[in-house]
């Protein structure tokens, strides 16, 4: 199966710098394009509360935020061996 759509769902409204009143909207999932051409989704969590309208839409996946490598481990602290504890 490949990955093809992120599954989002909108969850309220903000106001932008510009005082516009835009939606708000968390991704839940990723669809899924299997080899005989059908579509499955995936639901990471579920929407729930007075602003989710039962409505999930699907938006084209981030390509920068697929193909980035995993950031790199911080590096472990030094160890002072003189410390008296």
């Amino acid at each position: 199966m490949k990955q093809f759509k992120k599954v989002v769902a909108s969850n309220g409204k903000y106001t932008d710098a510009n005082g516009n009143e835009k939606n708000r909207y968390i991704t839940v999932g990723r669809a899924f394009l299997r080899d005989d051409k059908s579509v499955c989704i995936k639901l990471d969590s579920m929407p729930v509360g007075p602003e989710f309208n039962g409505w999930l839409n699907l938006y084209d996946l981030d390509e920068d935020r697929q193909q980035a490598p995993a950031p790199a481990p911080a590096p472990a602290a030094k160890v002072d061996d003189d410390l008296p504890f």
